[in-house]
């Protein structure tokens, strides 16, 4: 199949939610939010695997699921500049009617090198916690963290030795990403997370990586707490 969108650039405008969207490949894309309406954050990138189907020429049938868990459903009219878009994220569904236009000139070289840099490193971080806690291989650490490990959280020390001794002996642990956002060096997300603690907790997780590993880190954990308990009745992730 033959896709004209490959190497080219588009804004998809649904209103709510504001993406710019790069055609990498037949099979792969790239985006970065510049409105998140609340759904995702602002600035959040991500490359994701397409599904694409042409209907018919200039019409295309394109979908993907995203690292935490959002699904994404596109009709792409290119010939009317026409989008219709259905999102399921966190369980909901949401339907949308917005406009395509191809971006000339999308990003001056500095932005791309950041967010090259951010997608890199965003990707570095959801393999090496997929592969380090839920899949329990140790040998992670070695490809994606570097010593000398620097360790913000309160009860851990420095050093790749505690997560080597902690991770065989978690049991049901399950790490949910629901937000992820990078800038520079960094990489935050903002997680739902079972078996770390006697009951599910909220973390934000901050990452500083050099040279494509990981080597300092920081947290904030909350125990979860239902939405229909707290003060504004809404869910903390």
């Amino acid at each position: 199949m033959s896709v004209p969108m490959v190497g080219k650039t588009y804004a998809f405008d649904l209103g709510l939610l504001k993406v710019r969207f790069t055609f990498e490949s037949e099979s792969k894309g790239s985006f970065v939010v510049e409105e998140g309406g609340g759904l995702t954050p602002n600035g959040h990138t991500e490359t994701v695997a397409l599904n694409l189907k042409r209907i018919r020429d200039g019409v295309y049938l394109n979908s993907w699921t995203e690292a935490a868990g959002a699904t994404v459903t596109h009709v792409e009219d290119f010939a009317n500049g026409t989008l219709y878009s259905n999102v399921t994220v966190d369980g909901a569904l949401y339907n949308f009617v917005g406009t395509i236009t191809e971006v000339a000139n999308p990003m001056p070289d500095t932005t791309i090198a950041d967010h090259d840099l951010a997608e890199r490193n965003t990707r570095i971080v959801l393999t090496a916690m997929r592969e380090l806690f839920a899949e329990k291989d140790l040998t992670a650490l070695d490809r994606y963290w570097a010593e000398p490990y620097v360790q913000h959280s309160p009860q851990m020390p420095d050093g790749l030795d505690t997560l080597r001794s902690a991770v065989p002996g978690l049991q049901g642990f399950s790490w949910q990403p629901h937000r992820i956002a990078a800038q520079g060096d960094l990489v935050f997300t903002h997680s739902l997370v079972h078996g770390w603690a006697p009951g599910p907790v909220v973390i934000v997780d901050i990452y500083r990586l050099e040279n494509e590993r990981i080597v300092e880190h920081w947290d904030v954990v909350q125990d979860l707490t239902p939405a229909e308990s707290t003060a504004s009745g809404h869910p903390m992730v």
